[in-house]
């Protein structure tokens, strides 16, 4: 496989990475389609090798309907896994033929590179178990680093050149943009929970700025919250927010029972569902008041000791998410790409809380499950949140009132 030096800014646990194979919980073709692009769709083309040629020809259907370099054809799935992984876990493709003859699909998980002005940027994606565990669990958080580095490129996810000289666009100051959501994400001055309010109050008048066709106000507006957050600025701010559970469990109900309606081939979500549910008592015939009151004992007896103890894991899952997104620039507006991370977090916190009350109590072990199997579940699925983000906006609820409901504990 060819590699070339580039310039490159990854996190440090992209380094420790590596597949485990059998030994992994959950395989990466796992319920999930796997694409073929036009390049790798060649090569299995011109295999000779009678036995991998005849499985090859058997299991790999061509796309005809619309045909592109990136989605020329797909493998057949037998039970939810790929024709070619083998009962130890291993790729059979890979075994026998060699790296270089992996699709992009198969190359790249769950790694994920984007071109910024001229930078690679590569992380991972926590549907994968050992990458959320990397990613996750270190207590001292996530560090970047920039230099030279040999790699091959395959499959960028986005390529940005944003303009250095002067604002023509909102989305020129992407480099900023993720410099302060993630130095306030990483600023353990404060819980998590209100982090996330200063960010709510950042992205809200950001989107003033453009609304108003103030472009010239954002560079200002970026001093004044790095400038806020080092001063402590925001201590006590949020204390009069009122605490509306009701909402909060009302919102998260519906996004469970929109995505479940969708169909989900996970079983590890399944599972941590069904825990969820059970949990909170949203499977019987409970009243709202009996829900309510099953969050409230096992958010104070199980989760809140647990989570004051291993914030940084949530911590650790939100910094991964705004600098493999490319947040904001990853939605329309930036108070949209702002929700959008709030609504993750908000049915993480749900099913966390649930889980909680099943079991007694939470593990690391609980929390990886439930953040790997939802990444799977949510985060690879775009068009769920584009309804989900239909429905809010129909509601007028992509405002900071409603995110800070979300948000507040």
């Amino acid at each position: 496989m060819t590699t070339r030096l580039v310039e490159m800014l990854i996190p440090e646990y992209i380094k420790q990475f590596n597949c485990i194979g059998a030994a992994c919980e959950d395989t990466c073709c796992s319920g999930w389609r796997v694409i073929i692009d036009e390049e790798a769709y060649k090569k299995y083309k011109k295999v000779k090798r009678h036995e991998i040629k005849s499985r090859l020809e058997k299991n790999i259907i061509r796309n005809r309907s619309n045909p592109n370099k990136n989605n020329a054809a797909k493998m057949n799935m037998e039970k939810g896994r790929c024709s070619f992984l083998s009962e130890e876990g291993w790729c059979d493709i890979q075994s026998q033929l060699g790296e270089d003859y992996l699709c992009n699909t198969c190359a790249i998980y769950p790694r994920r590179m984007n071109k910024i002005n001229h930078v690679i940027e590569q992380s991972l994606t926590v549907s994968c178990p050992e990458a959320a565990r990397l990613v996750l669990l270190n207590e001292n958080g996530i560090n970047f680093i920039q230099g030279q580095e040999a790699v091959s490129i395959r499959g960028l996810s986005s390529v940005v050149n944003t303009s250095k000289e002067t604002i023509t666009h909102w989305k020129d100051c992407l480099d900023e943009y993720r410099y302060i959501t993630i130095l306030i994400l990483q600023n353990r001055n404060y819980p998590l929970a209100e982090r996330l309010l200063i960010l709510g109050m950042f992205y809200n008048e950001l989107e003033e700025c453009i609304t108003s066709n103030n472009l010239s106000r954002i560079p200002d507006l970026l001093g004044e919250y790095l400038q806020s957050v080092e001063d402590d600025t925001f201590k006590g701010a949020f204390d009069d927010i009122s605490n509306r559970l009701d909402l909060q469990l009302q919102i998260c109900r519906e996004l469970v029972v929109l995505r479940l309606g969708d169909g989900i081939a996970s079983s590890r979500y399944l599972e941590c569902s069904r825990d969820m549910m059970q949990g909170l008592k949203i499977e019987t015939n409970s009243t709202d008041k009996e829900i309510k009151e099953a969050y409230e004992y096992s958010y104070a007896k199980h989760y809140l000791p647990f989570i004051q103890e291993y914030e940084y894991i949530l911590e650790n899952y939100l910094v991964n998410y705004v600098f493999k997104n490319c947040m904001p620039i990853d939605c329309v507006t930036p108070f949209e790409s702002y929700t959008r991370m709030i609504l993750h977090y908000s049915l993480i916190k749900l099913h966390l809380v649930g889980m909680a009350n099943q079991y007694e109590g939470l593990t690391l072990d609980l929390v990886i499950k439930l953040l790997q199997s939802m990444s799977k579940a949510f985060e690879h699925n775009p068009t769920y949140f584009e309804k989900i983000m239909g429905l809010l906006k129909e509601n007028g609820m992509v405002s900071l009132g409603y995110m800070s409901i979300l948000v507040k504990n």
